[in-house]
């Protein structure tokens, strides 16, 4: 339930009361004085939205809109229970409301922005994953996220304008903290860390799309039905931008327009995967609306093209993603190729696999992208010499182990160990 507090001009009391009644309002107060009629109102979150337009039928409401949950007793007592769990999402006015009062100062959105950039270096430099976390933290992303996609929900082309502008700053700032860590601390090379960051997989367009849902769903649900802090959710929607951001300084400085290209078209997925799936959310369940909020008007048609352009725009990006190189592709084949490699092995019956790894490399060979198979074994026939060991399993893999995707050049290591 909410709480507002209205006052009108006088003469209208019961055909207030009415409208309280009609939409479901309880413990109404009446407080008459000499210039105006004020009531005190409590409303379901749902009906707050509706009940405020029809309250615009009267000259010049003055309203305040009390952004708590408030928890209302009314008879039978023995109803109490499910009065007091009768919680529902916000009002659609509410949702948008809070989105516009949740954008701060640029001063403070680029000062968090480059501190997450610091940060994320850090934790990439020094392969410390809590530091990629507690720049999660700091990194003000989910507020243009929002505010974007509610800007497109309901048709708001300045609120969609600023969204995409201090998307801009905070990205743009990220990446500048990134490449003067990087400047400062020369790199030689790609840490570990930043090898694996960079690496793309084929199921990318998950974690943004499920980023927005519950990034979208935090902010439509009331405060005590919320079983997810908005920090947690902030982290989520960081989570898909932050790294890639920090790596981008990192991959300039090395000239490594592989890392760099990755990390753009990961971002750029992140965004757009954010923004369709919140989009979707704020409309159909939030009912931001250009026509659902109160004293909105927005372009419906900005709502439809926008929401085009986006999808259009993933579908082209994972149709780019499934038909080049094998790049934007490392981290899921990475996945697939080990799998493949355990399978070969396993059908070894001359050797006892001790360990096996298998890794993409940044260095091309033949123009290709490399993948090292590492792997060390234990001979079962110890009459065999380790260098003809070596050929047999070596020209065996190389004969059995082919993937899908010739555009990557297969380099084998083996180690032999002795018991």
């Amino acid at each position: 339930m909410r709480q507002l507090i209205l006052k009108i001009s006088k003469g209208h009391k019961d055909e207030v009361l009415d409208i309280v009644e009609e939409f479901e309002g309880k413990n109404s107060i009446f407080l008459p004085n000499e210039e105006n009629d004020v009531f005190i109102i409590y409303l379901p979150n749902r009906k707050v939205n509706n009940f405020l337009k029809r309250i615009d039928e009267f000259e010049e409401p003055e309203i305040s809109l009390i952004p708590r949950g408030v928890i209302t007793l009314y008879p039978p007592a023995s109803e109490s229970p499910d009065q007091v769990a009768d919680v529902q999402p916000k009002s659609s006015l509410e949702i948008y409301l809070g989105g516009i009062q949740s954008v701060g100062s640029v001063k403070g959105l680029i000062g968090y922005s480059f501190a997450a950039g610091l940060l994320v270096w850090i934790g990439l430099y020094t392969t410390t994953v809590y530091l990629l976390v507690a720049a999660m933290l700091v990194a003000p992303f989910a507020g243009p996220a929002m505010n974007a996609a509610l800007a497109t929900a309901a048709g708001k082309k300045p609120l969609l304008k600023s969204s995409l502008q201090r998307y801009g700053i905070a990205i743009g700032t990220g990446v500048i903290a990134s490449l003067l860590m990087t400047l400062i601390f020369p790199l030689n090379t790609l840490t570990p860390l930043m090898v694996e960051i960079s690496h793309v997989s084929k199921v990318a367009i998950f974690l943004p799309i499920i980023s927005g849902f519950a990034g979208a769903i935090n902010i439509i649900q009331s405060e005590r039905d919320s079983l997810v802090s908005g920090a947690a959710v902030g982290i989520l929607v960081a989570a898909s931008l932050a790294p890639p951001v920090g790596l981008i300084g990192a991959g300039i400085y090395l000239l490594d327009w592989e890392v760099v290209s990755s990390s753009v078209f990961r971002i750029i997925l992140q965004l757009l995967g954010i923004h369709l799936s919140a989009t979707l959310v704020f409309y159909f369940f939030g009912k931001v609306t250009p026509s659902g909020v109160r004293f909105l008007k927005g372009n419906k048609m900005l709502t439809y093209i926008t929401s085009g352009i986006v999808a259009l725009a993933i579908g082209g990006m994972m149709v780019w993603q499934y038909s080049q190189p094998p790049f934007l592709r490392k981290a899921s084949m990475n996945t697939e190729l080990t799998e493949e490699f355990d399978k070969k092995l396993h059908k070894l019956d001359f050797i006892e696999v001790i360990n096996k790894d298998v890794s993409f490399t940044n260095t091309k060979i033949n123009g290709n992208p490399t993948v090292s198979y590492s792997v060390t074994v234990l001979p079962k026939n110890t009459d065999v010499s380790e260098t003809v060991l070596k050929k047999r399993i070596i020209e065996y893999l190389k004969e059995n182990l082919k993937y899908h995707d010739d555009d990557i050049y297969q380099v084998y290591q083996v180690n032999i160990a002795e018991d």
